[in-house]
């Protein structure tokens, strides 16, 4: 497997001397990131102003240039009227000096001369100059540190730049010790060349994908990013800013990005780090549906992940929101992606004037919607992503949202933190459709990650079964099936109730952790639609085999297909160690297939999620199945019939609704005929009658024809 030439053979940043990069006037090695060796986290803005640093999982850009035969300057991506170095404030270097919020703290604006209030002399407004020691010589890992002469505030002497052991939601504190904490004070120089030599075609198993949200300008829409006019508006949405790039929400536009403030006051201060865009239908229906988007320059080609924050409101409209992604002048549905935005939820109530209400510091005690937005945000709510192929190196990809459909007062669409990874040029395709394990032996591939085209087909908001011969962290499992999929396993009868079958719901709360594991059986229920659509063709290791999907599948990046199926499953079916049960047989086992059974596998008196309604359905007779679908053998009859099914205590898909059988062949009410396999044999009927010999549902209930 080949190696980033800035990384080590652990997938490790190796960093860079800060000699190397001190002063450097070409771009990519003069560019850098400076990068936590304990948290894994690179230095950003955020917080207070928006201009005080912060631990994020994307770097600030950080140009560093030698002051003095001992001592660095750092200047970092914003510009304000206080400066653009990075520099430690100390309470003599600010105008605000009886609010603990403006100073000591380390800010990315500061260098011009300031008059100072307590010694009446004149100075630079922050401590520009600091020291770079490596932890031992030739590591390129660095003690980043500053001396603070005021010794009033709990500050003084030699400070060290060090990241909080652990984050609030997705943000780091930034702590200055006066003795180093560990890896937690340690910084790695990271070049922008470092990170486009990161950007590979195929990654390791254990390797994560390429960070590109360096391409993105503004990605975080900051208080008074001077990038922000890279995010266009188009089709009807409108928003403008003044000279200091910042936003007024009371101005009849749409399209507003911010807090709720719009100057340097204590509101602005406290929230800065909770901005966001918007897009609010205010009464201005014409003005509230279009796209707001960036054209970003790739580097290679292969599959990009985009992900951003955000949600959207629809006040009794039909808006929807949408994340797209889109290669310009590519033709193929892999590379034109879109996605729904999660849907707000009853975390934040609003009216009109909440949002054109400009915030003041007399309003610090009142939380703006934009405020609680940002606030559920930076915890990583309402996270969305999209997976896309860029067909060739230097593509233009569109990024952005797309809202249709407003034409109600209080309709909001809200968005942040976009950010982009490369998943390298690598794929897998598992389909349902395929008879054979051959197709998925072809693909084994231990060492390698690829991105997963899914054939598994499923509904929103219902629960399936499902069983892959690959495992999926938490994370990769929210981006395919939305952020409030509900994923189970292990069924086994209660032991006060015989009739009652519980699951366990699996925790999707670490993203790290493995949360679907290769070749065991689940029920999960999708809160997303699949992203990918059309047709999609790959040639397999042979050179002649063909594996091709059609219509709706997921798309799933960084998954490595570890062992053969074919090893343990020759057959394609997998069987969990059954359970005991007050069954005639005296067990339940969960199975599952691998493959498309076309011949009758599920055995009689098995449970099934039948794929219209999401509710058990248990079978007479054996049946086939597609592949990566299960079932629950029960083995009696009579037990199968009265199962009531759970999962975390909560009734779900049970079968109360169908597991009465009527010999009357009429109902009252028009409605679809299903067979017991769920397919539809008869629409808008009252009736059965017709029908061959068997048993259907209709208005569930069950209807006998003899």
């Amino acid at each position: 497997m080949l190696m980033a030439q800035g990384q080590d053979a652990n997938h490790e940043w190796i960093g860079n001397s800060v000699s190397t990069v001190a002063d450097e006037t070409d771009e990519d090695m003069g560019t850098v990131y400076l990068y936590n060796v304990g948290t894994g986290e690179y230095l950003n803005t955020g917080s207070y102003w928006g201009t005080v640093v912060v631990g994020f999982n994307v770097g600030m850009t950080v140009h560093i240039q030698k002051s003095s035969s001992t001592y660095y300057r750092m200047t970092g991506p914003l510009v304000t009227t206080e400066g653009k170095n990075i520099a430690f404030g100390r309470r003599m270097d600010t105008p605000g000096y009886n609010d603990k919020i403006n100073y000591n703290h380390v800010y990315v604006d500061r260098g011009v001369d300031w008059k100072d209030p307590f010694t009446n002399t004149t100075h630079k407004n922050g401590i520009l100059d600091w020291t770079f020691k490596e932890t031992s010589t030739g590591s390129k890992t660095y003690h980043i540190s500053f001396y603070n002469s005021e010794t009033t505030e709990g500050m003084g002497g030699t400070r060290y730049l060090t990241m909080a052991t652990t984050g609030t939601g997705k943000n780091y504190d930034i702590e200055y010790p006066n003795t180093p904490n560990g890896e937690y004070s340690q910084w790695k120089i990271i070049t922008k060349k470092d990170l486009k030599e990161a950007f590979k075609e195929t990654y390791a198993s254990d390797e994560d994908p390429a960070d590109a949200t360096f391409l993105i300008y503004d990605q975080n829409f900051e208080r008074g990013n001077t990038y922000i006019d890279k995010w266009v508006t188009s089709e009807g949405i409108v928003g403008t800013h003044d000279d200091k790039f910042l936003f007024n929400p009371s101005k009849e536009e749409t399209y507003y990005v911010g807090n709720g403030s719009i100057s340097s006051n204590t509101y602005m201060a406290t929230y800065a780090g909770y901005t966001n865009a918007n897009v609010r239908n205010l009464g201005y229906h014409d003005k509230a549906n279009g796209t707001v988007k960036q054209n970003v320059t790739t580097l290679k080609a292969g599959w990009y992940r985009v992900s951003c924050n955000g949600f959207y409101k629809a006040y009794s409209s039909g808006m929807v929101s949408r994340l797209f992604a889109k290669v310009q002048g590519a033709t193929e549905d892999r590379s034109n992606v879109r996605t729904r935005l999660e849907t707000l939820k009853d975390d934040i109530e609003y009216t009109v004037e909440d949002m054109k209400h400009i915030y003041t510091k007399d309003d610090v005690s009142i939380e703006s919607p934009y405020v609680k937005a940002g606030k559920l945000f930076a915890k990583g709510g309402y996270e969305n992503s999209i997976l896309v192929y860029v067909p060739h190196d230097g593509d233009i990809l569109e990024i952005g949202i797309k809202i249709s459909g407003s034409r109600k007062n209080l309709d909001w669409t809200c968005w942040d933190n976009f950010q982009l990874q490369y998943c390298g040029n690598r794929d897998m395709v598992l389909s349902e459709d395929e008879t054979s394990l051959n197709y998925i032996s072809q693909q084994v591939d231990s060492q390698a990650a690829s991105t997963l085209i899914l054939k598994r087909t499923m509904k929103e908001g219902q629960w399936s079964s499902i069983v892959l011969p690959v495992s999926l962290k938490a994370s990769q499992v929210k981006t395919a099936f939305g952020e409030d999929v509900k994923l189970s396993k292990m069924p086994k009868q209660s032991t006060s109730l015989k009739q009652r079958i519980d699951f366990t719901s699996v925790d999707l709360t670490d993203d790290n952790t493995t949360a679907l594991e290769a070749n065991s059986l689940y029920i999960i229920r999708p809160t997303k639609a699949p992203t990918g659509s059309g047709t999609y063709d790959k040639l397999l290791k042979d050179n002649t085999t063909h594996v091709t999907v059609t219509g709706d599948y997921y798309v799933i990046n960084n998954v490595t297909l570890t062992t053969d199926p074919s090893t343990d499953y020759s057959d394609g079916i997998v069987k969990e160690s059954s359970t005991s049960s007050t069954t005639t047989d005296g067990k339940l086992q969960f199975c599952g297939s691998l493959i498309n059974m076309q011949s009758p596998t599920v055995p009689a008196y098995s449970y099934v999620l039948g794929a219209n309604n999401g509710k058990w359905h248990y079978t007479q007779s054996k049946l086939p199945v597609k592949g990566f679908r299960c079932w629950i053998a029960t083995g009696s009859e009579a037990q199968a019939k009265r199962l009531i099914f759970y999962v975390d205590g909560i009734e779900e898909g049970n079968i109360t609704g169908i597991d009465g059988i009527t010999n009357d062949s009429t109902a009252t009410t028009p409605a679809t005929v299903y067979n017991m396999n769920g397919q539809v044999v008869r629409r808008n009927a009252t009736s059965v009658e017709g029908l061959p010999k068997g048993i259907y549902i209709m208005n569930n209930k069950k209807y006998i024809v003899k």
